[in-house]
Protein backbone atom coordinates (compact mmCIF):
# COMPACT_ATOMS: atom_id res chain seq x y z
CA UNK A 1 0.00 0.00 0.00
CA UNK A 2 1.21 3.49 -0.80
CA UNK A 3 0.27 6.15 1.72
CA UNK A 4 0.26 9.94 1.47
CA UNK A 5 3.91 10.34 2.50
CA UNK A 6 5.11 7.90 -0.16
CA UNK A 7 3.01 9.62 -2.81
CA UNK A 8 4.48 12.99 -1.80
CA UNK A 9 8.01 11.55 -1.90
CA UNK A 10 7.50 10.02 -5.36
CA UNK A 11 5.97 13.23 -6.73
CA UNK A 12 8.88 15.23 -5.33
CA UNK A 13 11.37 12.90 -7.04
CA UNK A 14 9.46 13.29 -10.34
CA UNK A 15 9.53 17.08 -9.97
CA UNK A 16 13.12 17.52 -8.79
CA UNK A 17 14.82 14.73 -10.75
CA UNK A 18 16.50 12.48 -8.21
CA UNK A 19 16.10 11.52 -4.58
CA UNK A 20 19.31 13.45 -3.82
CA UNK A 21 17.59 16.68 -4.90
CA UNK A 22 14.65 16.14 -2.53
CA UNK A 23 14.98 17.65 0.92
CA UNK A 24 12.52 18.52 3.64
CA UNK A 25 11.51 21.83 2.02
CA UNK A 26 10.76 20.10 -1.31
CA UNK A 27 8.67 17.46 0.46
CA UNK A 28 6.74 20.19 2.28
CA UNK A 29 6.11 22.04 -0.98
CA UNK A 30 4.79 18.96 -2.77
CA UNK A 31 2.80 17.97 0.33
CA UNK A 32 1.13 21.38 0.34
CA UNK A 33 0.18 20.97 -3.33
CA UNK A 34 -1.36 17.58 -2.51
CA UNK A 35 -3.34 19.21 0.32
CA UNK A 36 -4.59 21.87 -2.11
CA UNK A 37 -5.67 19.14 -4.53
CA UNK A 38 -7.68 17.42 -1.78
CA UNK A 39 -9.29 20.79 -0.93
CA UNK A 40 -10.23 21.46 -4.57
CA UNK A 41 -11.76 17.98 -4.96
CA UNK A 42 -13.68 18.30 -1.67
CA UNK A 43 -15.04 21.74 -2.57
CA UNK A 44 -16.15 20.47 -5.99
CA UNK A 45 -17.92 17.48 -4.44
CA UNK A 46 -19.67 19.71 -1.89
CA UNK A 47 -20.98 21.81 -4.80
CA UNK A 48 -22.11 18.61 -6.63
CA UNK A 49 -19.68 19.27 -9.47
CA UNK A 50 -18.32 16.41 -11.56
CA UNK A 51 -14.53 16.22 -11.80
CA UNK A 52 -13.14 15.22 -15.19
CA UNK A 53 -9.37 14.92 -15.44
CA UNK A 54 -8.68 13.62 -18.95
CA UNK A 55 -6.19 10.80 -19.00
CA UNK A 56 -6.60 10.19 -15.26
CA UNK A 57 -10.12 9.97 -13.79
CA UNK A 58 -13.66 11.21 -13.57
CA UNK A 59 -15.50 11.43 -10.27
CA UNK A 60 -18.88 12.64 -9.12
CA UNK A 61 -21.19 12.59 -6.11
CA UNK A 62 -24.19 10.28 -6.45
CA UNK A 63 -27.13 9.58 -4.17
CA UNK A 64 -27.74 6.02 -2.97
CA UNK A 65 -31.32 5.34 -2.04
CA UNK A 66 -32.67 3.97 1.18
CA UNK A 67 -32.18 0.23 1.52
CA UNK A 68 -33.00 -2.57 3.89
CA UNK A 69 -30.68 -5.11 5.44
CA UNK A 70 -30.64 -7.66 8.23
CA UNK A 71 -28.78 -7.50 11.53
CA UNK A 72 -26.55 -10.61 11.43
CA UNK A 73 -27.02 -11.53 15.10
CA UNK A 74 -30.70 -10.78 15.68
CA UNK A 75 -32.00 -11.24 12.10
CA UNK A 76 -33.88 -7.96 12.62
CA UNK A 77 -34.67 -5.93 9.49
CA UNK A 78 -32.72 -2.67 9.53
CA UNK A 79 -33.32 0.34 7.27
CA UNK A 80 -30.26 2.20 6.03
CA UNK A 81 -30.95 5.85 5.16
CA UNK A 82 -30.09 7.35 1.78
CA UNK A 83 -26.51 8.60 1.55
CA UNK A 84 -24.29 10.48 -0.84
CA UNK A 85 -21.20 8.71 -2.13
CA UNK A 86 -18.42 9.41 -4.63
CA UNK A 87 -18.19 7.32 -7.79
CA UNK A 88 -14.76 7.37 -9.39
CA UNK A 89 -13.75 5.90 -12.74
CA UNK A 90 -10.18 5.78 -13.95
CA UNK A 91 -9.28 6.52 -17.56
CA UNK A 92 -8.96 3.91 -20.25
CA UNK A 93 -5.21 4.64 -20.41
CA UNK A 94 -4.76 3.57 -16.79
CA UNK A 95 -6.99 0.50 -17.21
CA UNK A 96 -5.04 -0.51 -20.32
CA UNK A 97 -1.70 -0.03 -18.56
CA UNK A 98 -2.84 -2.25 -15.69
CA UNK A 99 -4.02 -4.90 -18.16
CA UNK A 100 -0.91 -4.47 -20.36
CA UNK A 101 -2.81 -3.64 -23.53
Amino acid sequence: MIGRNEIVRRLAIKKYGTENNVGESELQEVGQICDYLVDVFTEAFLENEKIVWKGFLSAEVTQRGERKGRHPLTNEVVTFPPIKTVNCKFSKNIKDAINEK
